[in-house]
């Protein structure tokens, strides 16, 4: 028999269209002889619907929207995420849909942390209810998390089961092109049982779904893969339980994921919420250039719109280097000269600053000015504005609020800048559209005359492997004195680490791709004197690092 796994980029809240892709998917399935068709955790819902599963009006509307659904099915077994509800309580289930009827549902029994706000856990009794028969062979309705725990799985083997049906919705983190699949043959070997598992793909907010569904023998072979970053349909041929071996792996280098992690995230986002286009500044860094390749590639050149805004400090080099790259990728590009508004806020605030505006506040102006102007151009014509700041800057605070902070969506949220180069070296092996200085030249907000970014800042090198230590991995201030960080960058470093968290706060969303995104998985206070001791800590017995965790959000 064939069981059917529908790759799908489902949208959050939009109930119909939803049931339709669904049902479409099942459908096109069944023509080609599946008799079963497995989607994504919450694929009614899209996912994760969040609070939206605190509201019984929402909840309702799922219930009826499901029977709809079911009424639709008329031959097959389609299964179904969706919230359900007693009255009482909400699961995260999965519901067997046959012959016009909702015929039997499964409560997902291992929930992650965020999920207990709103779900109960079903029991063991929901794992026997998840079996059912098909063509001869016992499949056993399953959520990713569930693996987690062998004695999740073990009443369904003891029904019977042949077989793992899995509905998931794993949110990429760099490197998951290898981890998640290492992952889930070591699981099915360590179970014994065969896997087929259904995963989202897509952005949604700032998460973003990779895909790579997959079936997997029950000695950890992987029999099938589903491509990563695009929608699919594929049947995995099942006898005796066992998915027959046509593996279709590929190995694209981490760049390639990354890249279109990022892509994949703001086309997704812009095509959600109904913009029309988006609009940015283009400043003739690496930054800005990296933000309009994303751009390009995830819309098209044609939804898309750069502004220069060039100060009194704006190079040649900068204009000529944006000038050129907009005119490779065919956007519509245009430059408004900010002079006139520095002179004329200079004017008015002097007075009020002791007859002289100090250098910071100058810089700031300029910084603020140019986000007046484009959130200007954003609101007329409905354009998300792309703001271009990166996770290096962000940890250190070095952006002005309300100025290159200001924006709709950052697609550089969470990439450190020797990450930005990477990836801009990688674009270019696909067609050379960033110019080479901008990828040689020193760094430079271009706020004053001859500043560079390492002015006021650690070399980049050295930032960035702080916050990869620190921050996404967890790990303590003496640990990276012993990789060689000079105590005065490290302490430096920290400080400002602290002292800027109420920036973060109020900091565009963007794409989470790593194990601790600001905004998502860093939640410390904005006030607090706290400071950790860069001599290595004696531990209390039993105590042990936090080490960050892959998870769903």
């Amino acid at each position: 028999m064939h069981v059917a796994v529908a790759q799908l980029d489902l949208t959050v809240g939009a109930l119909d269209a939803n049931a339709r892709r669904l049902l479409e998917a099942h459908h096109s399935a069944c023509r080609v002889g599946a008799r079963v068709t497995l989607t994504p955790e919450l694929s009614l819902t899209g996912f994760p619907p969040q609070d939206l599963l605190l509201r019984r009006a929402f909840l309702d509307d799922c219930a009826q929207r499901l029977q709809a659904l079911a009424a639709q099915v008329d031959r097959g077994v389609l299964l179904v995420g969706f919230p359900e509800t007693d009255g009482a309580h909400c699961y995260n289930a999965v519901a067997l849909l046959r012959r016009g009827k909702v015929r039997q549902v499964y409560r997902k029994q291992v929930l992650r942390e965020e999920e207990k706000r709103y779900f109960e856990k079903g029991g063991s009794r929901d794992a026997v209810s998840g079996v059912f028969e098909e063509s001869g062979t016992r499949f056993a309705l399953l959520c990713g998390d569930d693996l987690v725990k062998s004695g999740s799985v073990k009443a369904a083997l003891e029904a019977g089961a042949q077989c793992g049906l899995i509905v998931d919705a794993h949110a990429y983190q760099m490197d998951d092109e290898v981890a998640y699949p290492a992952w889930l043959s070591a699981r099915a070997k360590t179970l014994r049982l065969p896997l087929i598992v259904a995963q989202h793909v897509g952005g949604q907010d700032t998460q973003v779904f990779m895909g790579m569904s997959m079936a997997v023998t029950s000695t950890g072979v992987c029999a099938q893969q589903l491509p990563a970053w695009h929608e699919a349909l594929a049947l995995v041929r099942v006898k005796h339980g066992e998915p027959e071996v046509r593996s279709n792996q590929t190995q694209e280098a981490s760049e390639y994921h990354v890249y279109q992690a990022l892509v994949t995230a703001l086309r997704d986002y812009v095509r959600k919420n109904d913009f029309p286009g988006v609009v940015m500044g283009l400043s003739g860094g690496v930054d800005s250039a990296l933000v309009l390749a994303l751009a390009v590639d995830a819309l098209g050149s044609h939804r898309v719109r750069t502004f220069m805004l060039p100060s009194p400090y704006t190079s040649a080099m900068s204009l000529e280097d944006a000038e050129t790259m907009a005119r490779k990728l065919g956007v519509a590009h245009h430059s408004i000269a900010l002079a006139p508004l520095m002179e004329a806020v200079t004017k008015t605030l002097t007075p009020w600053c002791d007859d002289a505006l100090g250098a910071l506040t100058a810089q700031n102006v300029q910084a603020r000015l140019r986000a007046l102007l484009l959130m200007g151009l954003s609101n007329q014509h409905n354009w998300l504005l792309l703001a271009g700041g990166n996770k290096s800057e962000a940890a250190v605070g070095y952006s002005t609020l309300y100025g290159d902070m200001a924006g709709g969506f950052a697609p550089l949220k969470d990439v450190t800048k020797a990450r930005v180069y990477r990836l801009a070296h990688y674009r270019n092996t696909l067609g050379r559209i960033i110019p080479e200085r901008i990828l040689t030249r020193a760094p430079s907000a271009e706020l004053a005359h001859g500043q560079v970014d390492q002015d006021t800042l650690p070399p980049y090198e050295t930032l960035d492997a702080i916050i990869e230590s620190y921050v996404e991995r967890g790990e303590d201030a003496a640990v990276l004195l012993e990789q060689g960080i000079s105590r005065k960058h490290l302490k430096e470093t920290l400080q400002r680490l602290a002292v800027s968290e109420y920036k973060r706060r109020q900091a565009v969303p963007g794409p989470r791709i790593t194990a601790c995104a600001f905004g998502e998985d860093w939640r410390y206070p904005m006030t607090s004197k706290w400071r950790e001791t860069l001599e290595k800590p004696e531990r209390i017995k039993g105590s042990k690092t936090q080490k960050r965790k892959k998870g769903k959000s």
